[in-house]
């Protein structure tokens, strides 16, 4: 009988705990597998949607959300399909674009999403698109701890709350960010002549 009461409270207990990681854990996919429904192509961008996945085409341009996001956790799934292939996320963005062979944003941030540890840009930093300047730390030991080579899928999480951002790679901290004057604005991926596939994009507000 003890044993009984016993097994009870245990399968009482992880339902518990199923269910509030559950709903803790609740966010809104930005990307439905299928198409690019919820999303605007800028400036002739090449993407599309192949294998459950959004393919970055080479080319320039770059692809919007048609919503506007202030305070959010963003969770992107990607990887590099050549070396050094070169893209970017944007946050906070207006809708503008730099009239220019790019065609790139014009006011709001990119997290840098470029096939390097090297050079004054790598992996993971983030720098403003035609934004006002911010102050931010960068730590390139902890992005060649866990950077995944060329082909292998990698994860960033990048929460924005008032003035201040973080960035994680691979779930370890590599970003901060504070004096961010954008407070909201949309999010974006850049096409920066490089290939590229993103096949998660899920926000928490």
């Amino acid at each position: 009988m003890k044993l009984s009461i016993l097994s009870i409270s245990l399968i009482c207990l992880l339902n518990f705990l199923t269910s509030c990681q559950t709903s803790s854990s609740t966010g809104k996919s930005l990307f439905n597998g299928k198409d690019l429904s919820g999303w605007a192509i800028e400036n002739n961008g090449q993407f599309s949607v192949q294998n459950n996945v959004i393919k970055v085409n080479k080319g320039t341009g770059w692809l919007r959300s048609e919503e506007k996001y202030s305070n959010f956790k963003l969770v992107i799934e990607f990887r590099f399909l050549e070396p050094k292939a070169n893209s970017g996320i944007f946050v906070r963005t207006g809708a503008t674009s730099k009239k220019d062979k790019n065609g790139w944003p014009d006011n709001g941030y990119q997290i840098q999403c470029l096939d390097s540890l090297k050079g004054k840009i790598p992996l993971g930093i983030m720098i403003p698109y035609g934004a006002p300047e911010f102050k931010f730390g960068y730590d390139l030991e902890a992005v060649k701890k866990v950077y995944k080579p060329t082909g292998e899928w990698q994860i960033y999480e990048i929460n924005a709350k008032g003035e201040s951002f973080s960035v994680k790679l691979n779930g370890t901290l590599v970003t901060t960010v504070t004096e961010v004057k954008n407070l909201d604005g949309h999010i974006g991926i850049q096409a920066e002549h490089g290939l590229l596939e993103f096949r998660k994009i899920e926000i928490f507000e």
